[in-house]
């Protein structure tokens, strides 16, 4: 990268802020790095895979939990295995307790919801 030219054009950026109106997990790909702005929050856990669905039952009880406690609703939620993002409540949704059992032990899972902040 050269520190006399410009690593963004004007329309690089405006093109980047309209991606982040669309959805807000989004990277930027220049064909040498990609470069990406997430508000999300990620957590990672290590776990016996003889309690694979156990734990992962456990870990949607706890976002179930949370859902409660904020009293604010999503509005959009990612696709445990295409990570496409759905409308919250969308039927193409699988049931998270069905998607984790039906996952093999040696594989993972993950899901993403997304709440607006002008809820």
């Amino acid at each position: 990268m050269s520190t006399t030219e410009r690593f963004f054009t004007a329309e690089d950026v405006e093109g980047m802020v309209a991606d982040l109106k669309e959805w807000p997990n989004m990277s930027c790909d220049d064909g040498n790095q990609d470069l990406g702005v997430s508000p999300f929050i990620t957590f990672y856990f290590l776990y016996d895979t003889k309690r694979h669905l156990d734990i992962s039952n456990l870990m949607i009880d706890i976002h179930e939990e949370f859902y409660k406690i904020t009293g604010n609703p999503y509005i959009i939620a990612t696709h445990p295995s295409s990570e496409r993002p759905h409308p919250y409540g969308s039927k193409r949704l699988p049931d998270l307790r069905e998607f984790a059992r039906k996952t093999k032990k040696e594989d993972y899972f993950h899901f993403q919801f997304y709440r607006s902040e002008k809820t």
